[in-house]
């Protein structure tokens, strides 16, 4: 797997209403996700955070590149921030088309921090710190359930 990459977003959450509201778009975010992820090749996770929606996506170049496009005409997130776009030799999330890693009221990361950093290697930093908290929320969700 030569061709296979690694992308970490945040974005701010523009779904309205209350916490059950939220709770079914991020199912509906989840489901499709799911579905579009395996015919593409894609796995992944997704943390709700704060009011920002933090991803990671994995797989084939193109099919990233496609996946993303999708994303940013989704008019569920906005002010979509890329971390890190890189070749990666495995996968982190290689079980999961879309695990859900949870929703969080309080804001885990320094969002404005990240969102306002020029610094390519800042924003690395903060990448692959997204990345390794999903990661270990994910598993810690898969022990539990």
């Amino acid at each position: 797997m030569s061709n296979l990459y690694q992308l970490s977003y945040i974005s701010k959450n523009l779904v309205s209403g209350d916490k059950q509201a939220l709770q079914n778009q991020i199912e509906s975010i989840l489901d499709s996700a799911s579905t579009n992820n395996l015919k593409l090749g894609v796995t992944g996770a997704l943390l709700y955070t704060g009011g920002y929606f933090c991803q990671v996506i994995e797989g084939e170049e193109e099919n990233i590149e496609e996946l993303f496009e999708t994303i940013q005409l989704d008019n569920r997130h906005a002010e979509l921030t890329v971390l890190n776009f890189e070749k990666i030799t495995e996968r982190n999330f290689s079980q999961w088309s879309m695990a859900f890693a949870g929703i969080e009221d309080s804001m885990r990361f320094d969002i404005a921090g990240i969102k306002d950093s020029k610094d390519h290697k800042a924003m690395k930093k903060a990448g692959d710190n997204i990345v390794s908290v999903l990661e270990n929320l994910v598993r810690k969700k898969q022990a539990t359930t």
